[in-house]
């Protein structure tokens, strides 16, 4: 049966979009400047002087913090609830400080869904698409390439190809940031924590403990500040020093500062991760994760 010509030219184009947005990343990554980190002005804490109700989150959180971690994340399991932010991030990354990003996002849980426009500073993708297990690339070299996400270059880009299918742990995925869309959440952000210092404990190695409470986004939090013996991007642990600030409401991480030397000053972070005005309980659909949704 001889093949469709139009798709034929279709994927030619993709390809050769493919390896084009290949060499702009190249080259934003080759000449990237520094740019100087944006983070939160230190830890401005307070301790709470009244008494504390002994089987309450707050007391976990304050006398184990490890444990804290834990039961929020199976209360996120729990109550399996979707919702959106806008998600505030700045790296680290080989070429340097990237630059800070905002971006909106939608969340849901079930299946895991992640729909990312951004609103700042965009890498060469304005809006990325992800559902787990939806678009699979069955004959991808590996693995590791199979799950694809569904990106919407940024302009003038989008003129030539409006959208484009890319391995979320790809090469280019991997070079514009330290964790892949499949990561993104408060509970594989708190699997992330748990998982680190659950090694630092079995090693005995763990530092972690509750700093006291402050305002963050106008809302109330409690902060908790992680301590590891980090060697280096090449060693078990991925940094020394994590500043964890759990809403009191929540009980999610809504902002983690991620630095490389115990003083955490701004020369020093790795990463910083903050979800702003987060809202639950949104009813997203299946719509909601659909490139056609959004003109894609």
């Amino acid at each position: 049966m001889p093949r469709d010509p139009k798709k034929n030219t279709r994927r030619r184009i993709q390809i050769l979009f493919g390896l084009f947005l290949a060499g702009l990343l190249y080259v934003e990554f080759e000449f990237n400047q520094d740019y100087e980190p944006v983070v939160s002005k230190g830890i401005p804490v307070v301790l709470a002087a009244e008494p504390v109700d002994t089987n309450s989150f707050e007391s976990l959180l304050r006398n184990k913090p490890l444990d804290a971690l834990k039961d929020a994340r199976d209360r996120l399991v729990r109550e399996n609830r979707d919702y959106g932010c806008t998600f505030v991030k700045q790296e680290r990354m080989p070429k340097g400080m990237s630059a800070e990003q905002e971006v909106e996002v939608l969340f849901r849980p079930e299946p895991y869904s992640v729909m990312m426009n951004w609103i700042r500073n965009p890498g060469m993708a304005q809006r990325v698409i992800y559902v787990k297990g939806k678009w699979v690339d069955e004959t991808a070299e590996s693995a590791e390439l199979r799950e694809q996400a569904w990106c919407k270059p940024i302009k003038p880009l989008d003129l030539i190809v409006p959208k484009i299918k890319r391995p979320i742990h790809g090469p280019l995925a991997k070079k514009s940031s330290r964790r892949s869309i499949d990561q993104f959440g408060f509970k594989r952000a708190l699997d992330l924590l748990v998982h680190y210092s659950d090694l630092a404990e079995a090693r005995n190695e763990l530092d972690l403990a509750f700093k006291g409470e402050t305002h963050f986004d106008g809302r109330p939090v409690w902060v908790i500040r992680r301590r590891l013996p980090y060697t280096g991007e090449n060693g078990k642990y991925p940094d020394r020093i994590a500043d964890i600030y759990i809403d009191k409401d929540y009980h999610v991480p809504v902002a983690v500062y991620c630095y490389s030397q115990d003083g955490a000053k701004p020369r020093d972070l790795l990463g910083k991760y903050e979800y702003r005005n987060v809202r639950f309980d949104l009813d997203l659909t299946d719509a909601n994760f659909e490139p056609a949704t959004y003109g894609m």
